[in-house]
């Protein structure tokens, strides 16, 4: 049965069954932050430091009160008083990466926890949720540790620079894909594709927010960003990888993992076929497939979404280019890809 707790402004509701929560990716953690107490009379209008208030954790083992920073559709709630000089930043990064989600999906997600209205970002200390950041799959509610926060703060404070945990949490609260694009026969592949959503949008909901990359575990943001682009080079360049063993199996066929190579994928695709729009028209497209009850059938709806958003038949690139699984499950040897001409859209 859920639950539902009431205090102050906020409403927090247990997650709908089935609803799950997702690590983000770990840099490391910084030395404390500096404390400073907010000038509240260089708050911008759009934004309302609200009265501290009760939050309990994701694992319910937790109350604590914390003081939300309410922007336009993000509510990012701290445990501690921060600048009025940089909170307005943060939040409002937050908020044009929420709306480029929007955009992108044409969709919000359920709104099962919120303040106001506003989708909730909880500073927790470190331990007590999954991972450096954790964020409810289709559902509003993200937690990130103190640690991590205070990164992606001083970030901010001192170079102008974003950490990029909260931008991939945003995926999994925007992530209503699963029927379609997994199927319950190959966890790894699930795996993969949901937590490579996370990955490109991340990527992308930053670039529309005007947020800068900090770096990425001691590698420079756009060095990051080019080496997960070019994982599908990596793949192409040896016909000897297959989708068994990269993709289908949570695996890159370079360095990081099956999910960074997933958004390698759309990120190729998209640079071929359209860029943002592309991207649109596919998470657009997505929805109306039928519910994959095979990995095979979830690979089907990836590429008719795919031509779809591209507007031409995209089959020669991912049944023979790249060896994907056919709708019959076969596959079939990948000749050198530069043998099998990209497909001319007609968008």
């Amino acid at each position: 049965m859920a639950v539902v707790v009431t205090i102050a402004a906020a409403v927090w509701v247990a997650p709908a069954a089935g609803a799950t929560a997702a690590p983000g990716s770990a840099p490391a953690v910084p030395a404390a932050v500096d404390q400073v107490t907010p000038d509240t009379a260089a708050i911008p209008r759009w934004l309302h430091q609200l009265p501290p208030q009760q939050y309990t954790t994701f694992n319910g083992q937790h109350s604590l009160t914390l003081t939300p920073w309410q922007g336009q559709h993000v509510a990012v709630l701290v445990p501690d008083a921060r600048s009025a000089a940089v909170m307005p930043k943060i939040v409002g990064a937050l908020d044009r990466a929420w709306s480029y989600y929007r955009a992108t999906t044409g969709r919000v997600p359920s709104a099962d926890r919120a303040i106001n209205g506003r989708l909730p970002i909880a500073v927790v200390p470190d331990g007590d949720t999954c991972g450096a950041g954790c964020g409810w799959l289709g559902s509003t509610g993200i937690e990130i540790a103190q640690p991590y926060f205070d990164i992606l703060y001083n970030g901010v404070s001192n170079q102008g620079l974003y950490d990029q945990v909260l931008f991939y949490e945003l995926g999994r609260n925007f992530w209503f894909y699963t029927d379609q694009l997994t199927a319950p026969d190959n966890n790894a592949y699930r795996d993969a594709v949901t937590t490579g959503f996370a990955v490109l949008m991340r990527f992308k909901s930053m670039a529309a927010a005007h947020a800068p990359g900090a770096p990425f575990n001691g590698t420079p943001f756009t060095t990051f960003r080019s080496q997960v682009a070019g994982l599908i080079d990596v793949y192409e360049s040896d016909p000897t990888k297959t989708f068994a063993g990269t993709l289908g199996a949570d695996l890159s066929p370079g360095a990081y993992g099956g999910s960074d190579f997933f958004a390698s994928i759309m990120m190729r695709l998209a640079a071929r076929h359209g860029g943002q729009t592309f991207l649109s028209r596919f998470w657009h497209s997505v929805p109306g497939r039928g519910t994959a009850t095979n990995t095979t059938a979830a690979v089907t709806n990836l590429v008719n979404s795919a031509s779809a958003a591209a507007c031409v038949d995209l089959s020669p690139v991912f049944y023979q280019r790249w060896g994907f699984p056919r709708p019959d499950g076969t596959t079939t040897p990948r000749p050198a890809a530069n043998t099998v001409p990209e497909p001319t859209g007609h968008c």
